[in-house]
């Protein structure tokens, strides 16, 4: 894993807006990640003057159960962009109106007939997860299956991507931002295997952290 200092979350926002930009402007594959972060950048592309090309494909990497209408619905929040860019027939989205296990079969299929994601966009919470991947087992499993369904921590159900769906990305930004990071961070550099997040991406060939924490002076 590659870790990449910037100077503020701006420098973040504006480096990461032109590299979705970019995927988003030709044919291929993206994995996009939900939250506050993400979401910034998201809201920001909205604005710029151009369409999501019709042979471009994109995806939430996990999704909570809930209504589509939800502002927990991270397809839901997504909507914005999709609108303003004229991308939301080539957005794949989970059907949430579905059983946990029924969308997770479906999302499965959907996913199975695109090509391997060019980029794959993620973050990392507090508690070491990525995506929806809250245990370790999931973590380490490197079955053929693509996706999966969870009990959130929250007693939500979710859908996610798996860990081997996870490396077949091309290339993977993780973004974590701001002081609440610092630790989970610094545990994700010096002890990986320790986290869902490391297991997840252990031995993934090219994996970016994305932060605006200046991590030498914690190692």
């Amino acid at each position: 894993m590659q870790f990449r200092f910037f100077q503020s979350s701006e420098e973040i926002g504006s480096q990461m807006s032109d590299v979705l930009r970019n995927h988003l402007s030709k044919a291929g594959t993206l994995m996009l990640s939900g939250g506050s972060t993400p979401y910034q950048i998201y809201n920001q592309l909205a604005q710029q003057a151009f369409d999501i090309h019709p042979d471009c494909r994109l995806f939430l990497s996990d999704e909570r159960c809930v209504p589509a209408d939800s502002d927990k619905n991270n397809a839901y929040n997504l909507k914005p962009m999709l609108h303003a860019l004229n991308g939301t027939a080539q957005f794949i989205a989970v059907d949430t109106a579905c059983t946990p296990a029924e969308a997770s079969l479906k999302f499965s299929r959907e996913l199975d007939k695109l090509s391997q994601p060019d980029l794959g966009l993620l973050g990392i919470g507090a508690d070491g997860h990525t995506a929806g991947i809250f245990n370790q087992s999931d973590a380490k499993a490197r079955s053929a299956e693509t996706t999966l369904y969870t009990k959130r921590p929250d007693g939500m159900d979710g859908v996610s991507v798996s860990a081997s769906f996870i490396h077949c990305c091309h290339r993977i930004i993780l973004l974590a931002t701001g002081e609440s990071k610092r630790d989970i961070l610094t545990t994700l550099k010096k002890n990986p295997k320790s986290l869902i997040a490391g297991n997840v991406l252990f031995n993934h060939p090219q994996v970016e952290i994305w932060t605006d924490l200046d991590l030498s002076s914690s190692l």
